[in-house]
C-alpha cells in the first residue's frame, strides 16, 4: 500500500516538471520570436519607412592628425651696418608698419667714406704678404691621415685639384669603420637583427640592423668589395624581402686638397689604406695656404668696400622686408676691436605675411608627420571656419608627461588681420587623401571582415533592400566613405539608418513576459570609434542626397 501512494507522488511530480519545462519552453520561444521580431524592425532590410537613398558623388576625403597650440609670428629679422658707419637720423619708430624696400634711416656719409678709405688702406698692405707668400711652395704629397679602405676616386691623373674639389668636393672618399650602408623601412626591425642583402649583381652578403629611427632601419654590410651606390635587396633570415636602397659608406671621411695637379695616384677604389700612406702625388704645387688664405681675405675686403660703395651711393638703409618695426636705435654699440667687416644691428623687423602654429603631436602618430604636409588650422576666436598651413618644422626631440611623449610639429600659414601671438588653434595634418574620390555616406555600406556591399534598389512594396552589389573601399573620414570598386558616379544606393539601440535594451523589454524579471543589460560594448588621433576627411562638395554643402575658407 506505501509503495503505492510512493508511486502516485512520484508521478505527479514528474507530471509537474513536463509542465513546467514545457511552459518554460513556449515563454522562451515566445521571447526570441519577439527578440528577433525587433531586430529586424531596427536593423533588417523589412523597414522601408526609414529607408535612406545616397548617391555617389565625387569629392575630398583625407585622413590626418590632430594637435593643439598656440599662434606666433615668425622670427625677426635684423638690418644690419657696418661699424665703421654712423646713422644721420631714424625714419621708422618701433611699431611702425613698413613696406619692403622703404627707407628707415639716412646715413652719416662721411663715416661711410672714413670706413671705405680704411679698407683700401688694408688692401694695400694686403697685396705685399700676397706677394711674399707666392714665393711659398705645397707639398707635393697627400697621404692618408686615416686607415680605412678607398671606396670613392673623384680625379685622375692629369686632373686639377681645384676642379676635382669644385665638382665632387673631395679628391677621394675613404670608409672609417668597415661598412656600407643602405636604409630601408623598419618592418618591424629592431637593432642587432640579422639580414641577407644581394648586390645587384647576385652576390649575397650577412647584413646587420645597426639602428632604427624615423621609420628607417639602417642595415650594415661590409665595406670590401661592395660598390659605392649600387642598388640592393634586403631579405630577413628566411628569406622574406623587407625593402631595396642604395649603398652609401656609413663612416666616410672625404680626402681634400686645394692646389696642383694629380700627377699619378697611389691608390684604386677598394684599396685598404694605414695612416700616413700616400694617396696622391702632385705637380704644380706653386702656391701655399697661406697665399690661398690670403686671397679669400682679400676677397672679403673687395666684397666690403663694394658694399660700403653702394651705401654712399643711397645715403640710406631699406627695410630687406615688409613687416613691423620690433627695435630701432642710431645708438651704435662697436664691440672692442671691431674691424670694418663687423656689423651691428639698428633695426629688427617682425613679418607680418605669415604665423606660426607650434602643435603638439604624440609620440604615436609623429612618424606620419613630413615636411610639405598640408595642415587645417581651426582658430575659434576667429573663426570656426579652418584656415591652410604647411607643416614646416618638426622637432626631433620629444617632451615626456607622465608617461607620454608628444613632439612639437610647426604649421606655417597666411595672417590674417586678427591674427595674434598667443591665440589657441587646433591642427589637422593631412597625411593620406584622395581628392578625386567616390563617395559615400558610411551608413550606406555594409562592410563585413571579407567584404563590403550597397543596397542598389528599393521595394516599394515590402519595403525590402534590394540588388546586393559587392564594392570595395579605401579610406573613411568625415561620416563619408570610398568607393574603390563596384559602383560609380551617379549611382543610387539604398540603406537603413543605423540606430543605436543595444542589445540590452532589446533583453530588457522582455522583463515579466516569460523570462521571470530577467533584468536588462545596459550598454555592454565600449564605442567603436579607434584608430588614429584626429581621423577625419573634407566632405563632398554640391548637390546630392546627404551631402552637406558649403565650402571652408582658404580652402580649409
Amino acid at each position: 500500500m506505501a509503495n503505492s501512494r510512493k508511486k502516485n507522488r512520484r508521478r505527479k511530480t514528474l507530471s509537474t516538471v513536463l509542465i513546467l519545462l514545457a511552459l518554460l519552453i513556449a515563454g522562451a520561444a515566445v521571447g526570441v520570436k519577439l527578440l528577433r521580431q525587433r531586430v529586424t524592425e531596427t536593423y533588417g532590410k523589412k523597414s522601408g519607412d526609414e529607408a535612406q537613398k545616397a548617391i555617389v558623388t565625387r569629392g575630398s576625403i583625407s585622413t590626418t592628425i590632430s594637435g593643439s597650440g598656440t599662434l606666433s609670428a615668425q622670427e625677426l629679422t635684423e638690418v644690419n651696418v657696418p661699424t665703421s658707419v654712423s646713422l644721420r637720423s631714424l625714419c621708422k619708430a618701433e611699431g611702425d608698419t613698413v613696406a619692403e624696400g622703404e627707407v628707415l634711416a639716412y646715413l652719416d656719409l662721411t663715416s661711410v667714406l672714413t670706413a671705405m678709405n680704411d679698407i683700401q688702406e688694408q688692401l694695400e698692405a694686403l697685396d705685399g704678404d700676397i706677394a711674399e707668400a707666392a714665393k711659398e711652395n705645397v707639398t707635393a704629397l697627400i697621404k692618408s691621415t686615416v686607415t680605412g679602405r678607398v671606396k670613392a676616386l673623384y680625379c685622375q691623373n692629369g686632373d686639377s685639384v681645384l676642379s676635382a674639389m669644385y665638382e665632387h668636393g673631395a679628391l677621394m672618399t675613404i670608409s672609417l669603420d668597415g661598412h656600407m650602408a643602405v636604409d630601408i623601412p623598419t618592418q618591424g626591425l629592431k637593432a642587432g637583427d640579422e639580414t641577407a642583402v644581394t648586390l645587384s649583381n647576385g652576390t649575397v652578403y650577412p647584413g646587420t640592423v645597426d639602428r632604427v629611427e624615423d621609420g628607417k632601419a639602417t642595415v650594415l654590410i661590409t665595406d670590401n668589395r661592395p660598390l659605392l651606390g649600387d642598388k640592393v635587396t634586403v631579405t630577413d633570415a628566411e628569406g622574406h624581402p623587407l625593402g631595396s636602397g642604395l649603398l652609401y659608406i656609413h663612416q666616410p671621411l672625404n680626402i681634400t686638397g686645394y692646389a696642383g695637379t694629380v700627377s699619378r695616384l697611389a691608390v684604386t677604389e677598394n684599396t685598404a689604406v694605414v695612416k700616413n700612406r700616400a694617396l696622391v702625388y702632385l705637380a704644380d704645387t706653386v702656391f701655399s695656404a697661406n697665399y690661398d688664405a690670403l686671397l679669400q681675405q682679400r676677397d672679403q675686403l673687395t666684397q666690403d668696400l663694394n658694399e660700403l660703395i653702394a651705401l654712399y651711393k643711397t645715403g640710406v638703409i631699406r627695410a630687406p622686408i615688409a613687416g613691423k618695426v620690433e627695435t630701432i636705435t642710431d645708438e651704435r654699440e662697436t664691440p672692442e676691436g671691431a674691424d670694418t667687416a663687423t656689423e651691428w644691428a639698428f633695426a629688427q623687423l617682425r613679418p607680418q605675411e605669415q604665423m606660426i602654429v607650434t602643435a603638439s603631436i604624440d609620440e604615436s602618430n609623429i612618424l606620419s608627420v613630413a615636411l610639405g604636409q598640408t595642415a587645417s588650422v581651426t582658430i575659434s576666436s576667429i573663426s570656426e571656419e579652418p584656415f591652410t598651413g604647411e607643416v614646416t618644422s618638426m622637432e626631433k626631440t620629444g617632451t615626456s608627461n607622465s608617461g607620454v611623449t608628444s613632439y612639437a610639429v610647426e604649421v606655417t600659414l597666411d595672417r590674417t588681420e586678427k591674427m595674434l601671438p598667443k591665440m589657441s588653434a587646433t591642427v589637422a595634418i593631412r597625411i593620406e587623401g584622395v581628392d578625386d574620390a567616390l563617395l559615400l555616406p558610411e551608413d550606406a555600406v555594409t562592410r563585413t571582415r571579407s567584404s563590403a556591399y550597397v543596397y542598389t534598389a528599393l521595394n516599394e512594396t515590402s519595403g525590402e533592400l534590394e540588388g546586393r552589389v559587392e564594392v570595395k573601399t579605401g579610406l573613411t573620414g568625415g561620416g563619408y566613405i570610398e568607393i574603390t570598386e563596384g559602383l560609380k558616379e551617379g549611382d543610387t544606393v539604398y540603406y537603413n539608418k543605423k540606430k543605436t539601440t543595444d542589445f540590452g535594451s532589446f533583453m530588457g523589454g522582455f522583463n515579466g513576459s516569460g523570462f521571470g524579471g530577467m533584468p536588462g543589460s545596459g550598454n555592454s560594448g565600449r564605442s567603436g570609434n579607434s584608430g588614429r588621433s584626429g581621423s577625419g576627411g573634407n566632405r563632398p562638395s554640391g548637390s546630392g542626397s546627404n551631402r552637406p554643402g558649403g565650402s571652408g575658407r582658404n580652402g580649409g
